[in-house]
């Protein structure tokens, strides 16, 4: 595979999850669902999670293993660690994926306003591995910016899972969105809209770690 001179190069991760089994009964009575109580404690505490359990065929994020902005080369951070960068600065990332996945898609968009992406890339994988980010920007933006991923087996068009954030509503009683909220996972076959679910995987940052979103200014 030929690199792009804006990307390392993919270095191999294994990424031990542990979760335990939850059977969350429907109101009504209806027929029970598996669901994973996963315990996160990305910040240093201990933090309950609970996610739909999705097929190992499927392309998909380990949520103790979140897409993250690194804090290494021009990056600085906040107390809380959050990644930010200067306009025109190199940005440092890493997406782990699992042994499903065959190609990514990263557009780097603005957090509140996901049409604008600022950066674009493909990168093949042979899956269960963590890649290596380096993306761009230009001097004049600014903002705070959020990874977008598309993941694929070897058929695009067959499935995709498209990892977003939740869209805003003007609804008076919707709920938290955009990067309040955890990353929403779209399942498409043959193009089409299949299941729409929540997940575990945030946005916030940790000290010294990195954040699931970059402040660019």
């Amino acid at each position: 595979m030929i690199l792009r001179t804006l990307r390392y190069a993919l270095t191999p991760s294994f990424i031990a999850v542990l979760s335990l089994s939850l059977w969350s009964c429907e109101d009504g009575g209806g027929e029970s669902l598996p669901q994973n109580v996963i315990n996160i404690g990305f910040d240093g505490g201990v933090i309950g999670c609970i996610q739909p359990s999705f097929p190992a065929e499927q392309p998909d994020l380990p949520a103790l293993a979140p897409p993250i902005f690194l804090l290494t080369g021009n990056a600085v951070q906040s107390t809380l660690g959050q990644a930010q960068a200067n306009p025109g600065d190199p940005i440092e990332a890493e997406v782990t994926v699992n042994g499903a996945t065959r190609r990514v898609k990263v557009e780097l968009a603005n957090a509140w306003s996901p049409q604008n992406v600022i950066f674009t890339d493909e990168i093949e994988t042979p899956g269960n591995e963590t890649i290596s980010l380096l993306m761009g920007s230009a001097e004049s933006v600014r903002g705070r910016y959020y990874m977008r991923l598309t993941l694929c087996g070897s058929d695009c068009d067959e499935r995709e899972v498209v990892f977003d954030v939740v869209a805003c509503s003007d609804e008076p009683d919707a709920g938290p969105c955009s990067i309040n909220a955890p990353y929403e996972r779209t399942l498409l076959e043959d193009r089409e809209i299949v299941q729409v679910d929540g997940t575990c995987i945030e946005f916030r940052g940790t000290p010294d770690v990195g954040s699931g979103t970059i402040v660019i200014q």
